[in-house]
Parts: C-alpha cells; sequence; structure tokens
C-alpha cells in the first residue's frame, strides 16, 4: 500500500480553505449591515466596470446566470444599480451603479479590505505580489481568464 499524502499537501484543498474561509468571514460582516456576500460580489464587480451585461456580470462574479438575475432585481430595488437598454442591441440589458449603489459599494469595499488585511497578517508585500502572479498564471493555465477581445479583460 502506498503513502497516502496530506491534505494540505493538495494546493486546491487550501485555496478552497483560505478562501471559503475569508467569504464567510466577510458575509458575516456585510450581514451586519444588511447586506448578502452576492450583493457585495455584484456590486464589487459593477464598480470595476462602468457598465456590463447580464451575461458579463455573470461571468466577473462566478454565480449562476439565475442568483445574479435575482439579486440585480432586488439591487435595483433598493437603488443601488441601474438598468438600462443598450442603443446598439436591443436584447442587451446594461447594468450599472447608481450614486448610492457607489456609496454603498465603498462601505462593502472597506469590510472586505479589513478581512484582506486580516488574512494577509504577516505576509510581506513582495510575498503577496508573487501569490497574486502565481494565481493569476493558474487562472490562465485552466482558462479562467477572460479572453483578450472582452471588454473585461483584465479581470
Amino acid at each position: 500500500m502506498t503513502k497516502q499524502s496530506k491534505l494540505d499537501d493538495f494546493l486546491p484543498y487550501l485555496m478552497n480553505r483560505v478562501a471559503a474561509r475569508m467569504n464567510q468571514n466577510l458575509s458575516e460582516k456585510l450581514a451586519e449591515h444588511g447586506y448578502t456576500f452576492q450583493n457585495w460580489r455584484i456590486l464589487a464587480a459593477l464598480a470595476a466596470f462602468d457598465c456590463v451585461s447580464l451575461k458579463e456580470l455573470t461571468e466577473l462574479t462566478v454565480l449562476p446566470q439565475p442568483s445574479v438575475s435575482r439579486n440585480v432585481a432586488a439591487l435595483e430595488l433598493m437603488d443601488l444599480l441601474k438598468r438600462n437598454g443598450n442603443r446598439s442591441d436591443l436584447r442587451v440589458t446594461e447594468i450599472a451603479l447608481t450614486a448610492r449603489g457607489r456609496q454603498v459599494y465603498a462601505k462593502m469595499r472597506a469590510i472586505a479590505l479589513q478581512e484582506n488585511t486580516a488574512a494577509m497578517k504577516g505576509i510581506s508585500a513582495s510575498e503577496s505580489n508573487q501569490m497574486r502572479k502565481v494565481l493569476l498564471r493558474m487562472m490562465e493555465n485552466r482558462n479562467v481568464v477572460l479572453p483578450k477581445n472582452s471588454r473585461l479583460y483584465p479581470l
């Protein structure tokens, strides 16, 4: 019988554990302010880009399309985002943050940065930069990065 490796030798396991814990912590902190983690993902994606379609928002948030649709509808009712028709393609609806949405996003971002700072405790700027480069390369290796002709590239 061969010796089995430990779970903590398996990089995807470690990455999933860290991401899950950080996301759970952030989710709990956002809930204290009446928001969900999915709200955060959507507002963060919209803050990074002026205007995106529902399809693009689904790709950016890595959420199922029905979840994105439900959240977009709820966030629109809260006056955090708006939907507009695309003049060149009437089948496409573009989604953008409202002024209130930008304010709420700024508060959420501060909470997210606190979680990131806590997770990065004891990690140097150089190590952080190297980690980011490695993760981006892994994304590219697994075709996670959007094509260069996409208006969303780079993420």
